[in-house]
């Protein structure tokens, strides 16, 4: 087969394999891996943040969890200027309104009733755990499709 040919077929192959997936798990993955290579990057580990954690987390206050964490993202010291590029990705992706609204499934009342934390109320730890609990907190969202 000529080349051109194999290249085609190779680029229909991936184009079929991720048309499956949804763009919000599409999102979510690049999200995922940003994350990844932020954590491999951080310059200090000094700095402390507020984090949530799964295990402290009503199912109505995802949403308000999942802003915490990236409204904090700008301001991990990491050590090149790509790591700050994967930032700002970060934080503009989960504001995408098929992120924001799959998660926000309570009503209002809901909501009140589950009273849930403000994002300087969340325990302070360092750099890594934060990305740990931001990690899991988007494993939770993409586990619930």
């Amino acid at each position: 087969m000529r080349p051109s040919v194999c290249f085609l077929f190779a680029l229909v192959c991936v184009f079929t394999a991720t048309a499956e997936e949804s763009p919000k798990i599409l999102t979510l993955n690049k999200v995922m891996k940003a994350l990844s290579r932020i954590q491999q990057g951080l310059a200090t580990n000094t700095t402390l943040f507020n984090s949530p954690t799964t295990n402290d987390l009503k199912e109505c206050c995802v949403p308000s969890a999942l802003e915490c964490f990236r409204t904090k993202i700008l301001s991990l010291n990491v050590t090149d200027n790509k790591l700050k590029k994967k930032q700002i990705t970060v934080f503009y992706e989960l504001r995408k309104s098929m992120i924001v609204n799959s998660i926000s499934k309570c009503t209002a009342e809901e909501k009140q009733k589950a009273e849930c934390r403000s994002c300087d109320s969340y325990e302070m730890v360092n750099g890594t755990k934060f990305l740990e609990n931001f990690q899991t907190l988007l494993q939770k969202i993409y586990s619930q499709g």
